[in-house]
């Protein structure tokens, strides 16, 4: 068996996908706002200036991902706190 109770060998060890993965810097939520408010008002923009449908629908994407970015930051705040 290669597992062994105690501390971790010493040596620098990688974070995990998860430390990656989670908004933590107050960045994090700046960008997620910026995102949000600006591809969800630029892909309305988009849509009732007559551009493709596609372009719209990919302006307003960066917004929609801009609304989990946020959500995900006050979720991990809220859990950490």
């Amino acid at each position: 068996m290669t597992h062994s109770a105690g501390p971790p060998p010493p040596g620098r060890r990688r974070p995990s996908l998860s430390h990656w993965l989670s908004p933590r810097g107050s960045r994090a939520f700046v960008l997620g706002v910026s995102m949000a408010v600006g591809g969800l008002a630029g892909g309305v923009r988009a849509a009732m200036a007559g551009e493709g449908i596609w372009k719209a629908a990919g302006i307003f994407g960066v917004g929609v991902l801009g609304v989990v970015f946020t959500v995900a930051w006050i979720v991990t705040y809220t859990r950490e706190r």
